[in-house]
């Protein structure tokens, strides 16, 4: 093989041989030579490899399990990509996921993807207004999602998001109060919004990206946490200084709580590492923003924030493949 992961390539083999048997799909034969031919060096025809996969025919058209997927002993289920902390307009740009492209099922956005930078408590020297930062966030989340093309989305808020609730809190009637979302994301996701400029006169409707992308299943959790096969995502509210020490807490939190789960990921804290506690596979994903514009602790001697995100594969029981996971630390 040439630099290629022989899994990966008997399943893009396999899926290649699935695509040229429907009559609506343009591969031919010739493209499962050409790829067969690229990764292993040989000079194999078309005839030769449609007549070698004539045994297969039978199980292809009745829809039976990948036949090369336990060629490693470790079936792929799901395969998640797991991105955070985007803190729009902060973000890193959607060519930082190019080697997963067409390679997710599930793509978990794991809170703070928008900074809700105008109604945070900490001083600012220029401000960016809700309404320009959720327009950003929704336009940024429609590439991200047309680029990966992933087949669901669930999307959890995080602490920045709730920044829109408690904002609004203090500044309105809770007759009012009743009349809003509790974040940004769910006006991006499910219900929509309309951007009225009084100056200009004019209204423009943005419809919720469950409209939007309609050949993509679109979930927005309407909470800080999810729960994926044996994963469960969080992005919580409270943080503590010691290494790995606020997804610990997390861990805690919910057995007590009664889940059931063998792996853990936590955003918000903006580090990446991985710890093994028991049976249990803790994680912190990092930050997908990019860091040297965020100056929120210049100054304070903080440790530096490490910006990353986390690839799992889970088995058909939900439990991560840790061989096939990747914890990637971008800086």
């Amino acid at each position: 093989m040439r630099n290629i992961d022989k899994t990966e390539f008997l399943q893009g083999l396999y899926e290649m041989i699935l695509r040229q048997r429907d009559p609506d799909d343009e591969v031919e034969w010739s493209d499962v030579a050409e790829y067969y031919n690229k990764y292993t060096g040989q000079n194999v025809t078309r005839c030769t490899i449609r007549k070698g996969f004539f045994l297969l025919a039978p199980f292809l058209e009745a829809g039976a399990v990948n036949p090369y997927q336990n060629y490693d002993g470790s079936s792929v289920a799901t395969r998640i990509l797991s991105v955070s902390d985007f803190h729009v307009p902060f973000q890193l740009p959607v060519s930082t996921f190019e080697d997963y492209i067409g390679k997710v099922d599930i793509l978990q956005l794991n809170g703070d993807i928008s900074d809700c930078q105008a109604i945070s408590k900490f001083p600012k020297s220029y401000r960016v207004s809700p309404m320009e930062e959720i327009i950003e966030t929704r336009k940024y989340l429609i590439e991200l999602i047309d680029y990966i093309k992933p087949k669901k989305v669930v999307a959890n808020f995080g602490n920045h998001e709730i920044r829109f609730q408690n904002y609004l809190s203090k500044n309105l009637d809770s007759d009012l109060l009743e009349l809003m979302p509790k974040t940004s994301l769910e006006l991006i996701f499910v219900d929509g919004f309309k951007h009225y400029n009084k100056r200009e006169r004019t209204k423009i409707e943005y419809k919720p990206l469950c409209e939007v992308i309609e050949d993509v299943e679109i979930e927005y959790t309407d909470n800080w946490f999810c729960q994926i096969g044996k994963t469960i995502f969080c992005h919580p509210l409270a943080f503590s200084s010691g290494i790995m020490k606020t997804s610990e807490n997390a861990m805690n939190y919910f057995r007590n709580e009664g889940y059931d789960f063998r792996s853990l990921v936590m955003a918000h804290t903006h580090r990446v590492g991985q710890y093994e506690v028991g049976n249990t596979t803790l994680f912190e994903q990092g930050c997908c923003c990019d860091t040297k514009k965020q100056h929120y602790s210049d100054g304070r001697l903080t440790k530096s924030q490490k910006e990353g995100f986390l690839y799992i594969c889970q088995d058909s029981d939900g439990e991560i493949i840790k061989s096939k996971t990747r914890l990637v630390c971008l800086n």
